[in-house]
This record gives C-alpha cells, sequence and structure tokens, in this order.
C-alpha cells in the first residue's frame, strides 16, 4: 500500500498518526506497525478531529469536507499530511500552498505536505 511507504517512519523515533475517514487504511496501517513506538488513531467524522495543537506526527486524510488549518495546526512541526486519492484534485495542491503547508509533492494520486517550523503561522 502507497500510503504506508509515504509514512516515512523512523525506527524507533515515536510518531503519532491519525486516519481520517478511511477504516480500510487504518486496518491496514495498525496491522502492519506493531511497535511500541507508533500510535495509530482512527478519527471517522472531523467533526470529532481535535482540538488540540501540534498532537500528530503524520495525519492521513481520507474525507474532503475538511479544515485544513485545523489539521496544520494539529502537526507536529516538521510532520506530515498525507491525502488519499479518492479525494484528489488539482485545486487541493492551491489549498494546501494557502494553508502554509510546504514540500508539497504528488505521487500517483496521494499528495504529502509538510509543515515547518517557523513557516506560516
Amino acid at each position: 500500500m502507497l500510503v504506508y511507504d509515504l509514512l516515512l517512519l523512523e525506527e524507533k523515533l515515536y510518531s503519532n498518526i491519525a486516519i481520517i475517514g478511511n477504516k480500510k487504511v487504518y486496518e491496514y496501517i495498525k496491522n502492519n506497525t506493531d511497535y511500541e513506538w507508533i500510535d495509530v488513531e482512527f478519527i471517522e467524522d472531523f467533526k470529532d478531529y481535535t482540538r488540540n495543537p501540534r498532537v500528530y506526527h503524520r495525519v492521513i486524510n481520507g474525507l474532503k469536507d475538511v479544515d485544513y488549518s485545523k489539521i496544520y495546526n494539529s502537526i507536529h512541526h516538521q510532520g506530515w499530511l498525507i491525502t488519499l486519492p479518492e479525494i484528489y484534485e488539482y485545486e487541493l495542491i492551491q489549498k494546501l500552498e494557502d494553508t502554509n503547508f510546504v514540500a508539497i509533492n504528488e505521487t500517483d494520486k496521494h499528495i504529502t505536505a509538510k509543515r515547518m517550523h517557523g513557516w506560516g503561522s
């Protein structure tokens, strides 16, 4: 599964991963990351998304109707957002740039974007 490869998990480096709206991806990652240094959380509906700032190292989004500024604020500095192909649209790249994500890349309709310390708000 390409999304698993895009996670760029480093061995023994703690990572907290949120998966929004795609139970199949959640199950796959949960079943393939049996490490004590990785926590995986499933969020079915965006209204249940955290209000806490900077709690995730990786966020995988499978829902179209989300607030990317809320996601941006919940990602640790140097953390990643990965969007799934089912929500792909070219305009999403501009939306992520407008939300201050950087290092935005597209791979087989997966979009990866990074939050960097000192960039944006």
